[in-house]
């Protein structure tokens, strides 16, 4: 993987210099010939601020603010049949973790750095694509909680990303291709070699540690044994059709056959279990059509394990999933988005009476509305935002209210997070982890 990323790095200095050749030209070269040429962008973001809890201001002299600076940098260069990209992040877990109170978690390890966000090359053949490094993909057609973007595992050992779930989005290494056929046809095809699932707090009195995972870390991680799963025995992989018709509807079939990225685990003794990663057989359908200022979009997905019967307390049952979602353009600059979700566990009374069950005492179905209004002022350079999601069988919630105002090159951003409910439930039981984020930022 390390000689990877030297070859892309290699890749975009030769794609600097060749730039720079074509800069020291004055312009006297024929169009044909700078429109070939090898092209060069360096950019990024770089921000002063951070996350600010509201439960920590009841002892302030305790509160650990970490780095307080945060960025993005990549680079990206481009040819006419070549594109490379390499993007680093810097936060308070890869620019200076000391700083800030360190969490446990699982994997301790990552496959891939945590500073890495995403480094690829793509060829380009006429009508066909090959992308190949690490990489997040966007499947489905929902802009909130999809049922069908399932390639890219989530980092959720810090949900102050909430407001932005492409940043929770973990890069894995895969390879990539997209055909573009006639009468609007797209077919997309992916292939990772191995495996690596939701990353996860581990520890009890650590932030954003899940109470789903209280058997297992709740007693002692020590007895916890951790499955390998960096071998191509966890490959996995499949593909996408769209197709658009009539300018106006859009259509999608996909079909993935991996590992959930959810931990299961198989309990050896009361105080011993083995964790494991299931494998299941995806297969998801979408619509979305646009009428006026208005866009629909529906998504269905089944998600098929190996406990076809429910009586397996080491594997996940199967279950069937929806989403729909409206999304409306409104005059002065206003946007309304409203979403409904639901997860369906079939034969949850077999898996609700075994205490041993890795989904013991979750209910049959998961329910979530999400709403969110916008509105853009002063040219769209002020943005306010007001979301929310609802658990309906938790009846529990999370309020995000959020500004961001560019001047220039200068970003200001407010976001807030404000979770409640029963402390059961997935939003409730983070009523102590509210949170007010500030930052400001340069961009070049």
């Amino acid at each position: 993987m390390k000689r990877g990323f030297i070859f892309l790095f290699c890749l975009c200095c030769a794609a600097a210099l060749n730039a720079e050749e074509a800069a020291d030209d004055f312009g006297f070269d024929s169009e044909a010939e700078s429109g070939s040429a090898f092209s060069i962008d360096i950019g990024g973001k770089l921000s002063l601020g951070g996350s600010f809890y509201f439960n920590d201001f009841k002892t302030f002299k305790d509160v650990q603010p970490g780095s307080l600076v945060e960025g993005k940098l990549h680079v990206h260069a481009t040819a006419p049949m070549t594109e490379a990209y390499f993007g680093v992040k810097l936060n308070g877990k890869t620019l200076a973790p000391l700083l800030g109170k360190e969490q446990d978690v699982f994997p301790k390890s990552p496959q891939i750095a945590p500073w890495i966000d995403e480094a690829y090359l793509k060829i380009l053949f006429s009508s066909v694509v090959i992308t190949g490094g690490i990489q997040k993909m966007n499947w489905g057609r929902a802009e909130n909680l999809s049922v069908l973007d399932i390639v890219n595992p989530r980092d959720k050992t810090d949900l102050t990303l909430m407001y932005a779930p492409q940043e929770m989005k973990i890069a894995r290494p895969l390879i990539s291709a997209t055909v573009y056929l006639p009468h609007d046809l797209k077919l997309e095809g992916v292939y990772l070699p191995v495996f690596e699932g939701n990353r996860i707090v581990t520890g009890k009195t650590d932030r954003w540690y899940s109470q789903q995972f209280d058997r297992i870390w709740g007693n002692s991680a020590s007895v916890f044994h951790k499955p390998a799963t960096n071998t191509l025995a966890y490959s996995q992989g499949g593909g996408r059709l769209t197709a658009a018709v009539g300018g106006k509807h859009d259509f999608g079939i996909q079909y993935f056959y991996g590992r959930l990225p959810e931990l299961a685990f198989e309990t050896l003794f009361p105080t011993t279990f083995t964790g494991l990663y299931n494998p299941y057989h995806h297969i998801g359908i979408d619509y979305g059509v646009g009428l006026g200022p208005v866009s629909l979009s529906a998504e269905f997905a089944a998600n098929i394990t190996s406990d076809l019967s429910g009586n397996n307390p080491s594997v996940y049952n199967p279950s069937l999933a929806w989403n729909i979602g409206a999304v409306y353009s409104a005059p002065l600059g206003f946007t309304v988005s409203l979403t409904a979700t639901e997860n369906i566990r079939l034969h949850h009374n077999r898996s609700a009476a075994q205490i041993n069950d890795v989904e013991y005492g979750k209910k049959a179905t998961d329910t979530k509305l999400a709403f969110s209004v916008s509105q853009t002022l002063l040219r769209n350079s002020l943005e306010w935002k007001l979301g929310a999601i609802v658990g309906l069988e938790d009846a529990d919630f999370c309020i995000m209210p959020g500004i961001h105002w560019q001047l220039a090159t200068l970003l200001i951003d407010c976001n807030v997070g404000i979770f409640g409910g029963k402390k059961t439930g997935n939003f409730g039981q983070f009523s102590r982890n509210s949170f007010i984020r500030l930052t400001l930022a340069y961009e070049f």
